[in-house]
């Protein structure tokens, strides 16, 4: 998948260098600054959520391209997308992205929880940490030092990804119920983890925060 990317002219992904004597997976190395603590100014920047936007719509043409084998296997999954599905990074946030001196992207890491899904998870769970859609006191933990225009923040990201307001907010909603769903479905790893760290609450209370505050735009 990811040489298929690669040919689509994402080259942000990492290119595959085969597998090592150990059996483990060697992929090429890519330089750039990651997320920051707090956030670069590239991602508090409006202009940044719009092109976290289109990096989420480029990625989602790709996918939806991609000819899947039938004997895929996957991490949490086997064989190629259903009827309704593509497949999706699974974990498409700040925390996986790459920037350059210029201020662009330039790589998108940790593809580990690839696997079939709604066609707009990935958008959904960029715009989640990217508005960001949450109170205040996550949003901080988060990475945004002051309170964040979201409304402009969701604005901009919605016209890079090409959708409507309400077509992002409901894809986000989506994929906090799912990804919620996804950590109290079993035992694997890392849902344990993350349900012990109590990530499906956040998730399940962040769904109720951008109902409650965002009534109008999914109206």
């Amino acid at each position: 998948m990811l040489r298929y990317l690669r040919a689509q002219g994402i080259g942000i992904v990492p290119e595959p260098r085969g597998i090592d004597s150990s059996g483990r997976e060697v992929l090429a190395y890519i330089e750039g600054r990651d997320q920051g603590a707090p956030f670069i100014p590239e991602i508090l920047a409006e202009d940044g959520a719009e092109r976290l936007g289109r990096l989420a719509a480029r990625l989602r043409a790709a996918l939806a391209r991609y000819p899947c084998p039938a004997d895929a296997r996957w991490q949490f999954a086997e064989g190629p997308p259903g009827p309704g599905q593509a497949v999706q990074h699974g974990d498409l946030g700040p925390w996986n992205l790459l920037w350059g001196s210029d201020g662009l992207i330039v790589g998108v890491l940790d593809w580990e929880l690839t696997g079939p899904a709604s066609p707009l998870y990935d958008t959904g769970h960029l715009a989640w940490f990217t508005v960001p859609l949450m109170d205040e006191a996550r949003a901080r933990a988060r990475g945004f030092p002051r309170p964040p225009r979201r409304l402009a923040r969701l604005n901009a990201f919605a016209r890079g990804t090409g959708l409507t307001v309400s077509e992002v907010l409901d894809a986000a909603l989506h994929a906090q119920q799912e990804y919620a769903r996804r950590i109290t479905a079993g035992p694997a790893e890392p849902w344990a983890t993350f349900q012990k760290l109590g990530f499906h609450k956040n998730a399940a209370a962040d769904g109720e925060w951008t109902r409650m505050n965002f009534r109008d735009e999914l109206a």
